[in-house]
């Protein structure tokens, strides 16, 4: 290995760290309480219901024209307990309980994340699309 592969890697390993600094810093550290967080769960990028995460066991069916998937909300977090997709990934993505986690099932079309009602918005976030 020569001095300039070295710097090469070196490189690399710096632009990837500053882009996983920038994303860190990005990211929503704001405390919130037990109870104060909700799921968004999203069909085919229309929003089917959203879930407040307590304490108490909710279970979710979701049937659609593109299958059905069942999600756990408990213990202030939710987690995908069934799905007939032909992988399972989904269900390996375990339980969500904090902000910006997300649950995706690509063949369903369903998409779960974990969000904070009570954060207001902030100036920087897109309010629209043209």
């Amino acid at each position: 290995m020569k001095r300039g592969d070295l710097y090469i890697i070196l490189l690399g390993l710096l632009i990837a760290a500053s882009i996983y600094g920038i994303k860190w810093l990005q990211m929503d550290h704001s405390a919130y309480q037990p109870g104060e967080l909700m799921a968004r769960i999203t069909v085919n990028g229309k929003l089917y219901k959203n879930v407040a995460l307590t304490k108490d066991v909710q279970i979710i069916d979701i049937r659609t024209e593109f299958g059905h998937n069942t999600l756990k909300a408990f213990d202030y977090g939710i987690q995908m307990i069934y799905s007939d997709a032909p992988k399972r990934i989904a269900l390996d993505m375990g339980f969500i309980s904090k902000p910006y986690q997300q649950i995706i099932c690509i063949p369903t079309r369903v998409y779960v994340e974990v969000f904070n009602p009570r954060k207001p918005p902030s100036g920087d976030e897109l309010d629209a699309v043209i």
